[in-house]
């Protein structure tokens, strides 16, 4: 064993440089490896840890006091369908916080943190102090996203009913809490714990009843029996509209079960996850082909030396051995440093996101999982380096004497130079090219696997960054600019007339949201006359609804029901029922993914009461949504306009931290693919250098510059990188939306739709060959250096 680690040792000291390079791919790919896997199956697994110590309930039922009347207590207390629950009082208020240096809009449920929960308990996150007068422990997001610190104080503003007042509520912050259901704007409300006193005193500042809420946590017989005990709730309040498109505080009506938590909460973080991992593993193939490639290379440069070891006793097993012991080294190296580094890293990419879960994810040293990536890369090393050296086993002595390896000694000459035309320093790179086809075909991989992560790197920071109207269509929204709920129980035709004259408005129309109810499942459907004039396109497959008695189902709704297009399925609403052919299949994430469209005159047979109220209004662009509400608030009376929201700013409020990740995730991708071609092309060019110096000596003895032997050689890898970089740029272009359909598909997203520019996908393909050859010529800039005396005895 000695014999083997000193054949290593030396053959490692022999190429510092090249060994060095090598390990540092290893290090970026342990790195990805390792952090990706961690995230995979640990942050999933730490919010399940979370649900144990906290006990979340299935589902939580949220009302007004003035809708949980004796009847709908009655039905919860009987329900054969919840053997547990408990009931808390809360006050809900629409407020305006600082965070990030702006006003933001947050639903702020306040808690009596003196209430004992059973069920769906809170715990703090941290230090924390005692209260005081006017305390309040906010969820950990806002110190994660908006920097609030102990004893900072925070200011909640919002608009008094009555007198339409501005009016502002001052907290200090005492400490953090996590509370599953109400710890993420994701999750749609904030909770806010005070003590009964501070509780007693924002109740009296508020002093509206309407802000009173009744919140049921339940536990279910099946978590599939939420929507079943919802629509006897409405059924009983006569309630039609979705939840979530109330008119005002005084009509809501929420549902929020425990699995569209965990979804919304860890569905981003397991989705970047990942993509760490694939990313990862491109980089492993990667450094697998380098490793292929310097051992078949080495064997070529060392043929005499492993003729010498041979002709003095050393057997082809120890000669195998040695060169398999000498890449495990490197490769251990690099495995052990990233998976270190990893570590030290994991806060900052927590912290990421925690922006968008509000999960304060502290992650410890994990010996399975690191253990299982070390070995893991270091058995596929073993297996590409047995392979690569294997061939040794049927080398003679006298032939590895001689110079000679298994290989064909004389090779066909591809461009006799006496026939060739054009400058001799290109027919030398081309003939160069012909002559390593093995070289440039790996170069060729490579180049072609890092560009295709870097195309879906730059593809994800545009959609982000640049133009994000696929991204923000992801969770499934017609995108608008303002909506105005009118009253359904007034003539709207003249508002309707009015609004669509007012100056700046482009076009409006009706869209609203109801429960429905398919082959008996709970779902969500969008109502519409008329969806050809529908700006966000969600549908995949087939079309919208034209017809009547036609339906189009969110994809994972018709995968539930083994529905597609041209079936048949039964819509009811109530006791009325009817039968809908499905002429389209959609993606959209609205209610996880259970949701469908038709048209308002079929909906109005089911439910003769109902009346479309959400308008829908599309502005010229660069007009300020903001200031047309207050527009349309000032000239309508509030028992026609019910309300308005600013769906720029909540647009742009709900994707900040979701743009803020991908985008962060797709420049890592771009930097990343930057420093593979750098350590590839080094590895590579220097490995080159040294083959060739006897022939790079002779060509600077009769009169070749050393500029124009660098071109030679830069040209010669150029040709393959140009192919490598054209062919991953394309795969980029062309599946992105499919990788990102994949891992998005849980979030309701069947088939992403993001933009592939090709302006910029050409950019980049054409920004890294020109950077990879401006990389080779500054690499072979070391020739310069050597005599042609030194390059031809060396």
């Amino acid at each position: 064993m000695y014999k083997l680690w000193m054949l290593a040792s030396a053959n490692i000291r022999k190429t510092k440089s090249v060994s060095a390079t090598l390990v540092g791919m290893f290090i970026i790919a342990a790195f990805l490896l390792n952090a990706g896997l961690l995230v995979v199956i640990n942050y999933g697994g730490f919010f399940n840890t979370l649900k144990e110590e906290l006990l979340p309930a299935d589902v939580y039922y949220m009302l007004p006091d003035a809708l949980y009347t004796d009847e709908v207590k009655a039905y919860l207390d009987g329900n054969e369908h919840i053997p547990e629950m408990q009931e808390n009082d809360m006050l809900l208020l629409d407020s305006k916080i600082i965070s990030k240096g702006k006003e933001q809009s947050f639903n702020i449920l306040f808690n009596n943190m003196d209430e004992q929960r059973e069920i769906s308990k809170w715990k703090f996150v941290g230090e924390h102090l005692p209260a005081e007068e006017m305390s309040v422990y906010v969820p950990d997001i806002f110190k994660a996203v908006s920097g609030y610190q102990l004893n900072d104080k925070i200011q909640l503003k919002f608009a008094d009913k009555k007198t339409a007042a501005e009016k502002t509520l001052s907290f200090t912050v005492k400490g953090y809490t996590e509370d599953i259901f109400f710890s993420s704007s994701d999750t749609g409300f904030m909770g806010f714990y005070l003590t009964s006193d501070t509780y007693k005193k924002v109740a009296d500042i508020i002093n509206n009843p309407e802000y009173n809420m009744h919140v049921v946590f339940a536990n279910l017989d099946a978590v599939d029996n939420a929507k079943t005990v919802e629509s006897g709730i409405r059924e009983i309040l006569h309630l039609n509209s979705a939840s979530l498109l109330a008119a005002d505080v005084s009509s809501l009506f929420v549902v929020i079960d425990l699995e569209l938590v965990e979804m919304a909460r860890c569905m981003m973080a397991t989705m970047i996850s990942v993509m760490m991992v694939v990313f990862s593993m491109i980089i492993v193939i990667v450094c697998l082909l380098v490793v292929r490639f310097r051992i078949v290379n080495s064997i070529e440069e060392d043929i005499m030396k492993i003729g010498s070891l041979k002709a003095i006793g050393y057997t082809s097993r120890q000669i195998i051995l040695s060169v398999i012991l000498q890449f495990l080294l490197l490769a251990g190296m690099g495995s052990l440093a990233g998976i270190a580094l990893s570590y030290p890293a994991l806060p900052a990419v927590a912290a990421v996101f925690e922006q968008q879960s509000g999960l304060k994810w502290e992650q410890a040293f994990d010996g399975a999982i690191s253990s299982s990536a070390l070995f893991t890369l270091l058995l596929i090393v073993v297996l590409v380096a047995w392979m690569a050296a294997r061939n040794l086993s049927r080398l003679s002595p006298i032939n590895a004497l001689r110079g000679e390896t298994t290989a064909r000694k004389y090779k066909r000459n591809h461009l006799p130079l006496e026939k060739a035309k054009g400058r001799l320093t290109a027919v030398l790179a081309f003939k160069s090219v012909l002559q390593s086809m093995k070289q440039n075909i790996m170069i060729g991989i490579i180049l072609i696997a890092v560009t295709f992560a870097g195309t879906f790197g730059v593809i994800m920071f545009y959609n982000t960054t640049i133009d994000t109207k696929a991204f923000a269509e992801v969770p499934g929204m017609e995108i608008c600019n303002a909506i105005a709920v009118l009253n359904p129980e007034q003539d709207q035709t003249q508002a309707v007339k009015t609004i669509e004259s007012m100056e700046t408005v482009r076009k409006v129309q009706y869209l609203d949201e109801v429960k429905i109810k398919v082959e008996g499942s709970e779902a969500s459907a969008y109502v519409m006359e008329d969806y050809s004039k529908k700006e966000s396109m969600l549908v995949y497959e087939g079309r919208y609804p034209r017809s009547r008695n036609e339906i189009t189902l969110a994809g994972i709704l018709a995968e539930r029901l083994h529905k597609t297009i041209d079936d048949t399925v039964t819509v009811s609403f109530g006791n009325q029922e009817d039968v809908f052919k499905v002429v389209g299949l959609s993606n959209g994430s609205s209610m996880g993914g259970l949701n469908t469209s038709i048209l308002a005159e079929d909906f109005k047979r089911l439910n003769p009461d109902f009346k479309q109220q959400a308008l829908y209004i599309y502005l010229d662009k660069g007009t300020d949504a903001g200031g047309f509400i207050k527009k349309l608030e000032g000239r309508f009376d509030k028992k026609l306009l019910l309300g308005a929201v600013n769906f720029d700013k909540e647009m742009a409020d709900g994707m900040a931290s979701y743009q803020n990740i991908v985008a962060a995730m797709g420049l890592a991708m771009l930097v990343i693919t930057l420093l593979v071609v750098v350590l590839v092309l080094y590895f590579v060019i220097s490995s080159s250098v040294i083959r060739k110096k006897r022939e790079l000596g002779i060509q600077k003895a009769i009169g070749f510059t050393t500029f124009q032997l660098m071109n030679q050689l830069a040209i010669g890898f150029t040709v393959p990188i140009i192919l490598g970089a054209v062919i991953g740029s394309l795969l980029g272009a062309f599946y992105t939306n499919t990788l990102m359909s994949v891992s998005m598909k849980g979030m309701g997203v069947m088939r992403a739709g993001f933009i592939v520019n090709p302006y910029w996908v050409v950019a980049f393909g054409a920004a890294t060959i020109i950077f990879s050859y401006l990389l080779s010529l500054l690499i072979t800039w070391r020739i310069r250096k050597i005599s042609a005396y030194a390059l031809v005895t060396e």
